[in-house]
């Protein structure tokens, strides 16, 4: 037998409030050995409310990257360079820069050639493989550390 999404929502609420109640009430009172305490919570069907049919993802909280790089299948953090927003230059956290800073420049611009991403990371290498100003051994370039990292297996295809 389904439950009803209207007593669904409002038992779950209640046993939201009982969770708050006893979180709070652990937290700010100090029991005394021998006191007794009764909390009652009324969820039947009598007491619940009907929830809108259009009444769903309006309240997503991204708290600890729930969506990105949780419920999303993204591995790259902030693969549009628009942490900061749509606007240039933005900030590329957590991008980081490898190699020495001043063998690269890093920025971003509107030059992408993605109408729906209109922002892009600009590269300017500023050493060689030869002459005065030689890279550093381990290259330059940029990093993303993805969401606690990024797993990545051999042979599995990301697109």
């Amino acid at each position: 037998m389904a439950v009803p999404r209207a007593y669904a929502g409002h038992r779950l609420r209640c046993v939201l409030v009982v969770l708050c109640a006893l979180c709070w009430a652990s937290s700010s009172v100090r029991f005394v050995a021998g006191q007794a305490g009764q909390l009652s919570v009324d969820a039947s069907p009598q007491t619940a409310r009907k929830m809108p049919d259009k009444m769903f993802g309006i309240f997503f909280e991204e708290i600890n990257h729930a969506g990105a790089g949780g419920l999303w299948a993204e591995l790259v953090s902030n693969r549009g360079f628009e942490a900061g927003g749509p606007n240039t230059p933005s900030n590329i956290d957590p991008w980081f820069i490898i190699g020495n800073e001043s063998s690269i420049i890093v920025g971003t611009d509107r030059t992408s050639c993605f109408e729906r991403n209109p922002v892009a990371l600009r590269m300017e290498v500023l050493c060689g493989s030869k002459g005065t100003n030689v890279c550093p051994s381990g290259g330059v370039g940029v990093y993303n550390p993805g969401y606690w990292g990024m797993t990545l297996k051999e042979g599995r295809v990301i697109r």
